[in-house]
C-alpha cells in the first residue's frame, strides 16, 4: 500500500493535471460561430448528450483512470521497494506526465466510442448540474470521478 504522501503526491498530481489538460485544451480549441435558431430546429434526436450518455461517459473514464492511478503508484512503490529513491519533485513530474498522457488517450478513445464532442458534452455536464434534483445520478457520476482526482 501506498504511503500516506505517495496518495498525496498522487492526489494534488491528479488535481494539477486535470487542470493543466483543461486549460490546454481551451488554449488549442477553434473559435466557431454560434448556431443559428434555424440550425437548433435541425438537430436530431441522436445528435442529442443524454443525462444516460454522461453518466456513462464518466464511469468509464472514472474506471480506467482509476486502473491508471494504480498502475502508477505500483510502479513508484516497485521503485521504492527496490531501494530507488525519486526526489519528490522529479516523482511528480514524472507521475504528471504520464496521467496526462493516459487522460489524454482515454479520453479521446470514451468519447470516439461515444460519439460525443468535448465542448458539447461539457455544456451537457453543466445543464444536467445545475438541475441536480432532477439528474443526480449525473452528479453522483461527475463527483466521482473528481474524487478520483
Amino acid at each position: 500500500m501506498p504511503s500516506v504522501s505517495t496518495s498525496a503526491t498522487l492526489a494534488a498530481l491528479a488535481a494539477s493535471c486535470t487542470l493543466l489538460f483543461y486549460g490546454a485544451s481551451r488554449l488549442t480549441k477553434k473559435e466557431t460561430t454560434a448556431p443559428s435558431f434555424n440550425d437548433i430546429d435541425e438537430i436530431d434526436d441522436d445528435d442529442v448528450i443524454t443525462p444516460d450518455d454522461v453518466i456513462a461517459i464518466f464511469d468509464k473514464l472514472f474506471l480506467q483512470m482509476q486502473n491508471v492511478v494504480m498502475q502508477l503508484s505500483q510502479q513508484v512503490q516497485q521503485l521504492q521497494m527496490a531501494g530507488q529513491m525519486i526526489p519528490e519533485k522529479q516523482l511528480r513530474q514524472l507521475l504528471k506526465g504520464e496521467f496526462e498522457r493516459a487522460l489524454t488517450q482515454l479520453q479521446a478513445q470514451v468519447f470516439e466510442d461515444n460519439d460525443v464532442d468535448a465542448d458539447c458534452l461539457e455544456e451537457a455536464t453543466w445543464e444536467f448540474l445545475e438541475n441536480e434534483d432532477e439528474y443526480p445520478k449525473v452528479k453522483k457520476a461527475v463527483e466521482r470521478f473528481q474524487k478520483l482526482y
